[in-house]
């Protein structure tokens, strides 16, 4: 096989779990992945108490942290747009997702976002780890919240809206990067409000 990042011969190395378990074919080769730096899985929820999002996420899950590999898969991914390198987390995240109970949720783009990157970056996260999703969410906002502080993230309106039907069941929200914690607890805050029972979150990167 090639590796997708540095283009390299390598062979998959074989296990049991393999054998017996079906299990996503690795895209990347192990000197490549072991570049990624796993991520602290402690997350502070403390700065949304006493705001109108105090509660509105149970749990979160982040993945990775934002190494110097993290940032040239980053950028080659989202800015460049390779689409090609959504298989390098594929199998992680198919077994991560297949361990839990809920409806995955993308983070959605706003659709002037969407025409500029020319692909959802989180839609094809999931789609190459065949993990199924539903689309329940519409982006409102179109401005860059990475420019914002968290104090501003949090004052401004609702970055999202329902656009499909929400149950009274659990929900994984999905999304490439969690910075101040602000965008998830938007969307957590509207699915909620939309009758949703519990909010878990997943993310690729914690920056």
């Amino acid at each position: 096989m090639i590796c997708v990042i540095c283009g390299s011969h390598f062979q998959p190395l074989p296990t049991w779990t393999r054998l017996i378990v079906y299990k996503l074919e690795t895209s990347t080769c192990t000197r490549c992945m072991s570049k990624f730096e796993k991520a602290d899985q402690v997350i502070d929820f403390t700065d949304f108490i006493g705001t109108p999002y105090e509660g509105a996420v149970d749990k979160v899950l982040v993945m990775y942290t934002y190494n110097e590999a993290m940032n040239d898969y980053f950028h080659q991914y989202k800015f460049l747009q390779d689409v090609a390198l959504a298989q390098v987390f594929a199998e992680v995240l198919h077994e991560t997702f297949e361990a839990k109970e809920g409806i995955v949720v993308p983070i959605p783009m706003h659709p002037e976002k969407l025409l500029l990157r020319t692909f959802a970056q989180v839609d094809e996260l999931l789609n190459y780890a065949r993990t199924p999703f539903q689309h329940v969410l519409e982006k409102t906002e179109s401005s860059e919240q990475g420019k914002k502080s968290k104090k501003e993230r949090l004052d401004a309106k609702s970055l999202f809206k329902v656009s499909g039907n929400v149950e009274a069941k659990t929900y994984i929200l999905f999304d490439d990067i969690y910075t101040t914690g602000a965008t998830i607890h938007h969307a957590a805050k509207v699915l909620k409000d939309a009758g949703a029972t519990r909010i878990e979150a997943v993310t690729l990167i914690k920056g």
